[in-house]
Order: C-alpha cells, then sequence, then structure tokens
C-alpha cells in the first residue's frame, strides 16, 4: 500500500508554467508535503523558488485538478521547498506545507456532530487541573483516573458545548512485562449547524481564552469532528516544535468569585470576547508575546494593550471655525517662504498635504487615559501614575532605554502587566469584580 496520494497540479502563476504535473501527497506524523514530478531540464523547481510567493499561501500558488482524497488547504502555508531530486529515476521537486484538512465519509454514521482538538503540551498542564491522579487503591488490578469534583460540566460557546478533557494511548503487548499509558490533552466538544472554519475558529477562541487564563499559549495541532457525510481530520504543523513559555501565571487572583477556572468558564465571557474579537486576541497575543522577550519589548507590548482597547473607529477631531481653510493657506504660505532652495517646494508641499489633516486630530494620550478610567481601574492602585507610564512608553519608543534603571523598569513593568489584565478582564465582562491592585 502506498504511503502517499496521488494528485495532478497546476501553477497558478503561468509565468512559471501552463502546463499539469503529477504529484504525490504524504501526510506524515510531523511533515505535511508534496512531491511534483516533472524533468531536471525544466528548470521548474528555481522557476517557483525565485517566485516571490513562492511562500505564501498554497491556495495562491497552486490548483489541484484531480486527486484521489479529498482535502482542504485553506490557509496553508507553505514554509519549506526543496529542489529537484532523483529517485528510482523520476525526478521531483518537493513543497512542505503548515496544514491540512483531510475529509474522509462517514461510513458508520458514528458520533455525528461531535468532535475532539488535541492540544500542545501547555494544554495538558491546563487539563491536568481538571482530574486527580491515577491510582489504584480500590482494586490493585484496576488502575483509575477520574475528574475533579465540580469539573465534570460541559460548558458553553454559541453553537458549541466544550470541556478540556484527558484522551489516552497505550503501548501494551501481550508478551511484554510492562506498557505506559500516554495522557492526550484535548478539548470535547459537541456542536450544532456550523461550518468548518466556524469550528476551528470557536476552537481558537477557547485555546485563546485559556492561553490568557493561564498565561501560557495553548494551541491545537489536531481537530476530528465528525458531519452526517463525513468525518474531518485538521492537521497543523506549523508550531509543532516551537516550545513555548510553560510557567502558568493566572488571572484569577484578581477577580473576586471566579477565582477558579471552573468558575470562570461557566460565565458569559466568550459574548464579551466575540464582540471585540480582533482587539482581544490582539490584547492576549500581546500579553503572553511580553512573558516571552527582553524587559523593554516586554514594556511596550503591554502599553500598547492600553491603545488596543482606545482605538476608535473614528478619529475625534478639534471643532473648527470658518477661518481653518484661510488659516491653514496662510500658514503654508508662511513656511514656504523660509525654504532656501526654492527647489524643495514641491517636496515641501508634499509632506504638508500629509500632514496638515493630522494637527486637526486630537491626540490619543487623552483616550487611553480615558479607557482605563471607563473601566474603573487606578494606576494608582497599582502604585504608579497613568503619566509616568506614559514617559517610561515615550523614552523606550525613542531609544532612551539607558535612561531608565533595570530595576525600576521592572516595577513599571510588574504594575503595567496587571493594569493589562485587569482591562482584558475588563472587556471579558468581569469589570465589577476586578480586584484593583491585587
Amino acid at each position: 500500500m502506498n504511503d502517499y496520494h496521488c494528485l495532478d497540479i497546476k501553477f497558478k502563476n503561468k509565468n512559471i508554467s501552463g502546463e499539469k504535473y503529477h504529484a504525490h501527497l504524504y501526510i506524515k506524523k510531523k511533515q505535511i508535503f508534496i512531491r511534483i514530478f516533472a524533468n531536471e531540464s525544466s528548470d521548474l523547481d528555481t522557476k517557483f523558488m525565485i517566485n516571490p510567493n513562492s511562500l505564501g499561501k498554497f491556495d495562491e500558488n497552486f490548483e489541484i485538478t484531480k486527486c484521489e482524497l479529498e482535502f482542504l488547504t485553506e490557509g496553508s502555508r507553505i514554509y519549506q521547498t526543496r529542489s529537484f531530486e532523483n529517485k528510482a529515476g523520476r525526478y521531483f521537486f518537493t513543497i512542505f506545507l503548515t496544514s491540512i484538512c483531510i475529509i474522509r465519509p462517514n461510513v458508520h454514521k458514528e458520533d455525528v456532530d461531535c468532535g475532539r482538538a488535541y492540544l500542545n503540551q501547555n494544554g495538558l498542564k491546563i487539563v491536568n487541573h481538571f482530574y486527580s491522579f491515577f491510582t489504584n487503591i480500590r482494586n490493585k488490578n484496576k488502575y483509575e483516573i477520574s475528574r475533579m469534583n465540580g469539573m465534570h460540566d460541559f460548558y458553553s460557546l454559541n453553537n458549541i458545548e466544550y470541556r478540556p478533557e484527558l484522551d489516552f494511548y497505550s503501548n501494551e503487548q501481550r508478551n511484554s512485562s510492562e506498557f505506559t499509558v500516554k495522557k492526550l490533552p484535548t478539548i470535547n466538544f459537541t456542536y450544532k449547524e456550523l461550518s468548518y472554519e466556524q469550528i476551528k475558529n470557536h476552537i481558537n477562541t477557547i485555546c485563546n481564552f485559556l492561553s490568557f487564563c493561564y498565561g501560557v499559549r495553548v494551541e491545537y495541532h489536531k481537530l476530528v469532528y465528525r458531519t452526517p457525510d463525513s468525518i474531518y481530520v485538521f492537521l497543523n504543523n506549523e508550531k509543532l516544535d516551537i516550545t513555548y513559555k510553560s510557567e502558568f501565571s493566572t488571572v484569577f487572583r484578581h477577580l473576586k468569585n471566579n477565582y477558579r477556572i471552573e468558575y470562570i468558564l461557566k460565565t458569559d465571557w466568550h459574548h464579551k470576547y466575540l464582540a471585540k474579537k480582533s482587539k482581544i486576541d490582539k490584547a492576549i497575543d500581546n500579553y503572553l508575546h511580553s512573558r516571552e522577550v527582553e524587559n523593554s519589548a516586554k514594556y511596550l507590548l503591554l502599553f500598547n494593550i492600553i491603545e488596543i482597547f482606545s482605538i476608535k473607529i473614528t478619529e475625534e477631531k478639534f471643532k473648527l471655525n470658518s477661518l481653518k481653510e484661510q488659516n491653514v493657506k496662510e500658514a503654508y504660505n508662511i513656511l514656504e517662504k523660509t525654504l532656501e532652495n526654492k527647489e524643495d517646494s514641491i517636496l515641501f508641499k508634499k509632506k504638508w498635504d500629509g500632514l496638515i489633516h493630522k494637527i486637526f486630530i486630537k491626540p490619543l494620550d487623552g483616550q487611553l487615559e480615558n479607557i482605563l478610567k471607563s473601566n474603573n481601574i487606578k494606576c494608582q492602585d497599582f502604585g504608579v501614575s497613568f503619566n509616568e507610564l506614559k514617559k517610561v512608553r515615550d523614552k523606550l519608543t525613542h531609544g532612551s532605554v539607558n535612561s531608565i534603571k533595570e530595576e525600576k523598569l521592572k516595577e513599571y513593568i510588574f504594575a503595567i502587566r496587571k493594569i493589562c489584565i485587569c482591562l482584558i478582564l475588563s472587556q471579558l465582562g468581569f469589570g465589577e469584580e476586578i480586584q484593583n491592585g491585587s
């Protein structure tokens, strides 16, 4: 039996080639790649590699014209290419993909509208909190593991019911004196009337929220779910070998009531999250990224969280009277007369046109402080003033890093991290129970 799937493939960029090529798709445990067969003399590998988009999205580069396997490559990126090789007298070059979704028939109509997302190592640390230890206290011949008290429930996110859950894999062999059981961290879920993209987006949202709650990146590398007709298996190898920071830094201590994971998951956090998804996604990513970089970058990432929630759809401008156009024109004429080299007038006019409208936009700093006040967050409760935080941001932005002592910068980071955690919690609907300064 072959370990690959046959397909015919065409380049969307006709400057590379307008022909159709036979290819083999390989789906391995840690690699997804396609071997494209062609004559070595065609220089097809070189033509593709020098294409500016060669490491872009797969769907932007290729069209599948025929395949014995049904699959989706939406969002899949080409992260590596390999030049022509020769095996068994056939030449091919190889492209490596970040992800793929295989679709197989659900022959037995089993587990319809059910699925599992398999998590990374950080996910295992979190899912373990929902369980006790393996024991054989009641029966020496029977090892058991059970969920912790109060952690049996499924939680809701729109049309998905889910809970963190362990799956198990064993390598028991009849003639061996020992075997091991491997715990696999998952999100077990059921769903109603959701598309492939909607399911992926909802699981991403759950993973992001768990990541924020524990301060570590939780991601899934495999997603399996079933419809009445099909079984979808999504594989994502893009970050499979990345080792993230794994030391927990939970947000629960900042809350008065929902101070445990099983409490916070029962709230309607997801309604607030989905209403501001792009902003909260970015804020959480900044928060997690700040735990992975040096102190100057750490501070700027955290300060940017305040900026993210302060950005308005419409800019706020100063109120101006009817003399605006006249005064702007006079100001331009006065400044232009100060140019010593009159040949610079054209460049000066372009610069003027690009800047003049920005003069009438109110500065963002007032909005930054207002977003904290509107979320009932007082910087003084965290031992700093907003002006101090802004001055630190300005110094770091303009390269004056050495003007701030390292120990003092750490104090500011400690304060702004707490402020940002409280701001994100407030945006998720927990504003009434935040413990300022905690």
